[in-house]
């Protein structure tokens, strides 16, 4: 009986065990935050921001997570991608342009529906012509050290794309083009689409107002009440692992992400997407 007991326990524990790991890949969890700024223009009132990162997909035939399905349902205005959509290709038997494909019917109807940006993660930092080009034929405004206004109710949006941290530390040449974005911040609303959150500490006096940054996966493998144990290019219990950052008037949100990369596996870590509203705390 005793031994029937343990069994019984052992399988209990098992499905669980199981339960907890298929979950963490394949239930998808979607946050509604709503973030008060002091100042907001009135244009910008109720604005609302897709944020999809790290999809991480590498197979040509499927995505990781069937997101669409789920982002139809949702409402917004416009729609970011903070880089890693891709595994690199040294590391999986498929091609760049292969995976890419995985992506072109979910892009390019979201592209038709709301304005998409896009950043490039550090997976695509070495196949900008490629991405460059596959985002152009969907439809996706690739912003790569650049700015842009988007029109919104009578007024604009300021959305500023920077390279992956990885790609402005090889190439330092990059780096007087960087600072430039960020001298002279103020007037208007600046949201920052970057991939590694690290850049945060670059920029966060600069006068910026929102940026949202994805690659940490919130350390992928997580433990219940603990922080992040572990991000890449941070190491363990980085600065910046997952959700809220603030800096004065500056907030950061760091996705947890969508896919797996080397390590396919996810443990009480949930992959998510999240719609990002904008209200006025006045």
């Amino acid at each position: 009986m005793k031994r029937k007991v343990i069994l019984i326990v052992l399988a209990v524990l098992a499905l669980a065990i199981f339960g907890i790991f298929y979950g963490s890949v394949r239930w998808l969890k979607i946050y509604d935050h709503v973030l008060y700024f002091d100042n907001l223009p009135s244009h910008l009132e109720g604005l609302r921001i897709l944020h999809i990162s790290d999809l991480h997909s590498n197979n040509p035939n499927r995505m990781n997570i069937d997101i669409w399905r789920h982002i139809d349902n949702l409402e917004f205005d416009i729609a970011v991608i903070t880089g890693d959509i891709v595994l690199d290709p040294r590391y999986t038997t498929y091609n760049f342009f292969e995976m890419l494909e995985a992506h072109r019917h979910g892009f390019a109807a979201l592209a038709a529906r709301v304005p998409t940006f896009f950043v490039e993660g550090n997976h695509e930092a070495d196949y900008f012509h490629q991405t460059s080009q596959f985002m152009d034929e969907v439809g996706i405004t690739f912003l790569f050290n650049d700015h842009i206004f988007l029109p919104v109710g009578g007024g604009h949006l300021e959305i500023i794309g920077t390279p992956d941290y990885i790609t402005l530390s090889r190439n330092r040449h990059l780096d007087a083009e960087f600072d430039r974005l960020f001298e002279n911040i103020g007037g208007g609303f600046q949201l920052v689409l970057t991939h590694q959150p690290q850049i945060f500490d670059r920029i966060k006096d600069s006068g910026i107002n929102l940026v949202l940054a994805g690659h940490t996966h919130g350390g992928q493998i997580r433990l219940p009440f603990f922080p992040t144990l572990y991000a890449p290019n941070q190491g363990f219990f980085p600065r910046y692992g997952a959700g809220f950052y603030t800096h004065n008037d500056a907030v950061m949100y760091v996705s947890r992400g969508i896919g797996t990369t080397y390590f396919p596996f996810r443990f009480w870590n949930r992959p998510e997407i999240a719609v990002i509203e904008l209200r006025s705390a006045d």
